[in-house]
């Protein structure tokens, strides 16, 4: 059994493991004890993209709940921080870095912190801090290969269990399904996906598996916004004839889907703000699906 599918296997005790450690440690107490004027969120290739699915989880909470002020909610690359986002005083920031050693993700937290923001380093256990974090948000262990799965929705199960009251009840519901079927997955995958799709969280998701797909494959798709591939990519893809194998993350409200003919579709269903996590889980493991019906080690990186 390769790395990426022990890894895979633990995921959702993991999930368990995250919540109750927020719990007990009580580390909502170490929030500053007013209300921050923007939540800021950031890092680097995957950790980019927790930060970006964190973000949407958060707006879309405090849109659901009447009582919860509407706070704006920024995620970016962390070496957008200084051009596309100016941190200031206030601010309450979370850098994402699961081995801690992004040189752009700790640039960026020092000048967080240089603002007068308050900061929080979120990295898994063991890893390196960051000296400009005034609090330090522990996640999964280190994974032992490049491709990082766990890593990544720990994270993101960590910061919102912290700053969402009913997170930590979502995650032990997720915690608590099954595991897609790998078998049915490696018979039902045949083919490697050529772009992939999605709108909102369905892009971002798009966005990390084209990563895993590349790190666990060598496989190298596009990835798209549902309504930006209908600006130029599906034009060219006609123009010149060629047929597209599209994976395809649907989303509520995406009205580009019904003229979306993917080869694989997985949707975004349910209320929560957290709906977008078993889409994600199934598309991880049907990476790793891919992967084994193409011989291809997981773990290469």
């Amino acid at each position: 059994m390769s790395q990426v599918h022990e890894a895979l296997q633990s995921q959702r005790q993991v999930w368990r493991q995250v919540c109750q450690t927020m719990i007990k440690s009580r580390m909502g107490q170490s929030l500053p004890s007013t209300l921050p004027h923007r939540i800021l969120l950031f890092g680097v290739g995957s950790s980019f993209f927790a930060a970006k699915l964190t973000a949407y989880t958060l707006s879309r909470e405090m849109l659901t709940a009447k009582k919860r002020p509407i706070l704006p909610v920024i995620a970016c690359s962390s070496v957008g921080i200084g051009i596309e986002v100016i941190p200031k005083k206030g601010d309450w920031v979370f850098a994402f870095s699961h081995r801690g050693r992004s040189e752009a993700t700790l640039a960026a937290m020092d000048q967080c912190s240089r603002a007068g923001a308050f900061t929080a380093w979120v990295t898994a256990q063991g890893a390196a801090g960051s000296p400009s974090a005034q609090l330090t948000i522990p996640t999964s262990e280190l994974e032992k290969c490049e491709p990082h799965t766990v890593g990544m929705t720990s994270a993101v199960c960590a910061v919102t269990t912290l700053l969402v009251g009913s997170a930590a009840e979502t995650w032990m519901s997720l915690s608590a399904q099954k595991d897609p079927d790998l078998a049915f997955l490696r018979e039902k995958l045949v083919h490697p996906p050529t772009l992939i799709l999605g709108e909102w969280e369905g892009e971002w998701i798009a966005r990390e598996i084209a990563l895993k797909l590349t790190e666990m494959t060598s496989i190298r798709p596009l990835v798209y916004g549902s309504e930006e591939y209908f600006h130029g990519p599906k034009i060219l893809s006609e123009n010149v004839g060629s047929t597209e194998k599209i994976w395809y993350i649907f989303s509520g409200g995406d009205q580009r889907s019904h003229q979306i003919t993917s080869e694989y579709r997985v949707d975004i269903s349910g209320a929560s703000s957290l709906s977008w996590v078993s889409a994600l889980v199934e598309l991880q493991w049907s990476v790793l699906a891919l992967a084994l019906h193409l011989g291809k080690n997981s773990d290469a990186l």
